[in-house]
């Protein structure tokens, strides 16, 4: 989405940089959010036009757990914070080993965290992770006219059909629909990635008992919510 729709503009939970953004740059077009700031109903939101985008969420923890294992962000080479070494020593003390248990200190990265892991411990670590430090919001559905849910797994089937409802819905001209239905064909063919796995409902391949156990215990039914299959 950030490379189709370019010069894309990322906000995570910063909601005050955000607002800063909004208010200097009015003419803005494209701004991609994640839930911390995506609350609708804001003053800020009431001329928007916004698409909510979704992913099964057992899919999300796998790609998440492969991307922070191999991917280059700063914050994922650096060392971890005290809370979250908190959150991640409560959650996982019956499972890690001692030697494991040793990784929990300020001088560790979460990337190292994983490489040091099986993957079964790293997929349960990554599920605490999301968790707590991704703030995750297990709301299914926004009940907004200004809101349309797109689902992840529908956009890589049929890419061009859903851009091209995507843009609708934004109302943008027929010659801009068209340029972008371009670019998601472009990337269709030639994804800009190379780390993350964009094929659907991998966690048929991934999860065993345990880890659905585990997600379970996390998540709750927030798989069923969201209508995908358990």
């Amino acid at each position: 989405m950030n490379a189709i729709f370019d010069k894309n503009k990322f906000y995570n939970r910063q909601r005050k940089l955000f607002v800063k953004h909004l208010e200097k740059k009015k003419r803005q077009r494209f701004i991609s959010i994640n839930n911390n700031v995506f609350w609708p109903g804001r003053k800020i939101f009431e001329n928007a036009k916004m698409v909510h985008l979704i992913r099964h969420p057992k899919d999300i923890i796998i790609s998440g757990y492969f991307y922070h294992k191999k991917g280059s962000e700063l914050w994922n080479r650096e060392p971890m914070h005290r809370l979250r070494l908190y959150y991640l020593s409560f959650e996982m003390d019956d499972i890690y080993n001692e030697q494991e248990k040793k990784m929990l200190n300020p001088s560790t990265t979460y990337q190292e965290l994983l490489e040091n892991l099986s993957f079964e411990k790293g997929m349960m670590t990554e599920m605490v992770w999301v968790k707590y430090v991704h703030g995750f919001n297990p709301i299914p559905f926004y009940e907004s006219p200004i809101i349309q849910t797109f689902r992840f797994e529908d956009i890589v089937a049929e890419p061009i059909k859903n851009i091209e409802a995507i843009c609708r819905h934004w109302q943008l001209s027929e010659k801009e629909i068209e340029y972008y239905c371009q670019r998601a064909a472009h990337y269709d063919k030639t994804p800009n990635y190379k780390i993350r796995d964009r094929s659907a409902y991998q966690y048929q391949k991934y999860y065993d008992d345990d880890l659905n156990k585990f997600y379970k215990k996390h998540f709750g039914n927030v798989v069923t919510r969201l209508d995908y299959p358990d």
